[in-house]
Formats: structure tokens, C-alpha cells, sequence
């Protein structure tokens, strides 16, 4: 093989590198873009949402596998609280796994009779939140979303360094 053959393959490799590289960039934006609404309606909730006590009426783990899945088990609660003098009664999800025990477990935390902090939407009181916080629960979704980005991000900049090394 000639020296031009050997260097038009090596040129080859690094265009190659540096189009991985960018789709990695790409792909890195678009999770960047995708966790920002995330974050953002996170933050709104613990900024914007007031907070009142509600007390739990119901918490079952129930089974809600769609149809030819695997099992998917979900912690259900009911809880009621009042918003200016009325008593609202709102239906929460408050863990969802393939795991029953990991779920029963999360059910077992919100005995019937027990108190805890809700957050809720001023505009749809029935709409609320247990557990909001800033806290890495509470951001779990977004976090896992941001954290594509900069998977992608550090990998395109690997494949980037090493084509210029190469090239």
C-alpha cells in the first residue's frame, strides 16, 4: 500500500471521528434542550406552588402493566387537604417500578391517617405534589435527562480529541 493510500485512509478515519463526534454534539443539545422545561417546571412548583398539610385516606401498591409488558407496579395514594376553606381529595402516583417490594415499600411510607407536606397548583387545586423538594427525587427526571447530555458531550469531545491527535 502507498504512503497517499495509508494517508487517505488515516484522513478517512478522522472525518469519520469528527462526524461521530458532531452527531454526539447534536445529540447532546437536543437532551440539553429537552431537561431545561424540565428543570424549569420543577423549580416553578417549589417556587410558585404553596404548601399545605394533607393527610392520606388510601395507599395500595396496584398493578398497572400494559398489555404484553412486563410488570409495572405503582404506589397509589389519596390524600386530602384544604385550599381556602375547601376540602379537596386528589389522587397521587407517588412511585412507579417493575419491583412490587421496592413499591410496597414506597406505599408503606404513606400509612392511611398519616400527615405530610403537599405542594398544589393555586390555578387547579386538585393537581398537587408530595415530596417536592430540592432534593435529587424531586429533579430525578431532569437530572436523568441532563445527565444524556453530558454523556454525550464528553464522548463527542473524546472522538473530537482524538481525531485531532491523529489528524
Amino acid at each position: 500500500m502507498s504512503a497517499r493510500n495509508k494517508s487517505n485512509r488515516a484522513d478517512e478515519k478522522h472525518g469519520t471521528l469528527r462526524i461521530i463526534a458532531a452527531a454526539n454534539f447534536i445529540f447532546a443539545t437536543i437532551f440539553l434542550i429537552f431537561s431545561l422545561p424540565f428543570f424549569w417546571h420543577q423549580v416553578q412548583v417549589l417556587r410558585l406552588w404553596p404548601e399545605t398539610d394533607a393527610q392520606v385516606l388510601r395507599s395500595e401498591v396496584v398493578n398497572a402493566t400494559p398489555a404484553g409488558h412486563e410488570n409495572l407496579y405503582r404506589a397509589k395514594l389519596r390524600v386530602l387537604y384544604t385550599v381556602s376553606g375547601q376540602p379537596i381529595t386528589a389522587d397521587l402516583t407517588s412511585f412507579e417500578s417493575t419491583n412490587y417490594e421496592a413499591t410496597l415499600q414506597r406505599t408503606e411510607q404513606f400509612p392511611v391517617g398519616s400527615r405530610h407536606r403537599v405542594r398544589y397548583d393555586a390555578a387547579n387545586p386538585a393537581q398537587a405534589r408530595l415530596g417536592a423538594g430540592w432534593n435529587h427525587a424531586f429533579f430525578a427526571l431532569p437530572l436523568m435527562v441532563l445527565g444524556m447530555a453530558v454523556l454525550f458531550g464528553c464522548v463527542g469531545s473524546v472522538l473530537l480529541a482524538v481525531a485531532k491527535a491523529r489528524g
